[in-house]
């Protein structure tokens, strides 16, 4: 049976399986996977746990040995073998196969993996998992979803986000589950218990916060929205910050926009680009990134007289398509 990595609690909760096989693209999925795994078996008076790493090498009649060699003070017991990439030798597949055909009473066997070719998850062996036991496959969490796993995975640590908070972490972490899941954990230290964390929440509990209400200035500008421009603007100068890394970004977007090109951004950025993309010619665009480069000057001290900041600002509304002097 194949189970999607947040489909397995529900299952571990109606009983626990004679085998699992764990293993895919995302290894924080595998890792929370297996961890599930653990807790259950536990749960469910597999008090002895045995680990094997399989390696070139391994002498695969352990597997045998440690099915049939039950602790005389633990008559259940969890065996763990860590498979790596999943390729196994011929003795590797034999011992699996001839314990699959037959997995014994009172044991459980949790084998964790890699990612795993096409080929590996055509075999027999893997195929044998599936007929008697439970696979979980994490494939990589497309962007759209990982808002609803961040607020699920916040959930469990006793935090409350709200859709905003948690689409500013999946488009800061861009995807990335370890880091988002780091965050979280950093915010489950930093926030106050209880309640609900917003946007602004969010970025004044995260530890780096430079780096993520600069990619929201960015992520503002490309949308036209002033009131989230002026508060990251507003944030960066409250704690001292310099003009540096904001027009870095600035810069690396304008570029982007005149030559058409996202490539390596995540979805949402692509968007946002695409967007403001079609609502400005490319002579806007070429004349901004020579705006650009008198922020730079004036924050080098040769800019005539202008205060960086105020020429950071003047070209974050320009490109965000806002007249200087609107008040909103």
């Amino acid at each position: 049976m194949q189970l999607k990595p947040d489909q397995l609690p529900a299952a571990l909760a109606r009983g626990v399986a004679s085998v699992y096989l764990l293993a895919g693209e995302e290894p924080l999925l595998v890792a929370d996977a297996a961890a599930a795994v653990r807790g259950a078996a536990r749960a469910a008076g597999y008090d002895e746990r045995v680990v094997h790493e399989v390696e070139r090498g391994f002498d695969w009649s352990l597997l045998r040995g440690e099915a049939a060699n039950l602790s005389l003070f633990a008559q259940r017991r969890l065996i763990e073998l860590r498979l790596g990439s999943g390729k196994l030798g011929d003795d590797g597949i034999a011992a699996l196969c001839d314990y699959l055909a037959a997995p014994p009473p009172d044991v459980v066997l949790m084998l964790t993996g890699d990612s795993f070719d096409k080929r590996t998850r055509e075999s027999a062996w893997y195929g044998a998992c599936d007929r008697v036991g439970v696979i979980v496959y994490a494939w990589p969490l497309e962007l759209a979803a990982l808002p609803r796993w961040l607020v699920a995975r916040a959930r469990g640590l006793g935090l409350a986000l709200d859709e905003q908070a948690a689409a500013l972490l999946a488009d800061l972490t861009e995807g990335n589950l370890l880091a988002a899941a780091q965050e979280l954990d950093k915010l489950a230290l930093l926030a106050p218990p209880g309640g609900m964390l917003d946007r602004d929440g969010v970025l004044e509990a995260v530890g780096d916060s430079t780096r993520y209400v600069t990619r929201d200035l960015a992520d503002a500008v490309l949308a036209g929205d002033r009131l989230r421009l002026t508060r990251a603007l507003a944030h960066l100068q409250d704690v001292g910050e310099t003009p540096i890394l904001a027009l870095w970004q600035l810069t690396q977007d304008l570029q982007r926009l005149i030559d058409g090109n996202s490539f390596g951004q995540p979805p949402r950025r692509r968007d946002l680009l695409e967007r403001a993309q079609r609502r400005r010619p490319p002579a806007v665009w070429h004349s901004l990134l020579a705006q650009a480069a008198q922020v730079d000057r004036a924050n080098k001290g040769v800019g005539s007289g202008v205060e960086p900041w105020q020429a950071l600002t003047a070209l974050a509304l320009r490109m965000a398509g806002l007249a200087a002097t609107q008040r909103g």
